[in-house]
């Protein structure tokens, strides 16, 4: 499966969820259904992470790869939220938080949007298009930076984009991953409400 089918198919399952949600058809069912898959999906991936397992330094060397990693894609965000908030003269703290949600689009989305709704507007599609970005991008970046791509999809490395880095490398490289995004998506909640 090429990039450009997993970019159809992300487009067509946007297309459907539009419909449900147009007829109002068993959208919390639909949602718990793609809850569980992710569960489903994480632990494969973690069976497969400790089955792969060859020894403990290389899970010392995984784990602080990805911390440099983690650190590199908060910066990465930062200076983002700083240069487009210069560029088109914004709030740097709003934009700052829409670029520190680091791909959680669901929760960075609806978070500011308690606060403004467009600033929930921008949060949600910025996002959003940041793990559209790793889907489409990844496969090809990962031919020579297979780890320093990751960065792009932030969060989402843990769960919706850990397929797409699954399909293009290797264990060891969804390892890093996936603790990529899992840490990242523990420290979200935190940073975005401390920024505003």
């Amino acid at each position: 499966m090429n990039r450009f089918s997993i970019a159809a198919i992300f487009i067509v399952g946007i297309g459907i969820g539009i419909i449900l949600y147009l007829n109002s058809i068993a959208i919390s069912m639909l949602s718990k259904v793609i809850e569980l898959l992710l569960y489903i999906l994480i632990t494969i991936v973690a069976i497969t992470i400790a089955y792969e397992i060859k020894s403990f330094k290389e899970v010392i060397a995984d784990i602080h790869l990805s911390l440099k990693l983690i650190v590199a894609t908060i910066l990465g965000s930062v200076v983002g939220g700083v240069i487009v908030a210069v560029v088109l003269h914004g709030d740097i703290i709003a934009y700052l938080a829409i670029t520190l949600g680091m791909g959680w689009y669901t929760f960075t989305g609806s978070y500011l949007a308690t606060i403004d709704s467009y600033l929930g507007l921008l949060g949600f599609t910025v996002n959003m298009f940041r793990e559209i970005t790793l889907i489409i991008l990844y496969p090809i970046l990962s031919r020579k930076y297979p780890i320093e791509a990751i960065s792009i999809g932030g969060a989402t490395t843990m769960d919706t984009t850990l397929p797409i880095i699954i399909r293009y490398t290797n264990t060891r490289i969804s390892t890093i991953a996936f603790i990529h995004g899992l840490v990242l998506t523990l420290l979200i909640p935190i940073i975005i409400p401390l920024l505003l």
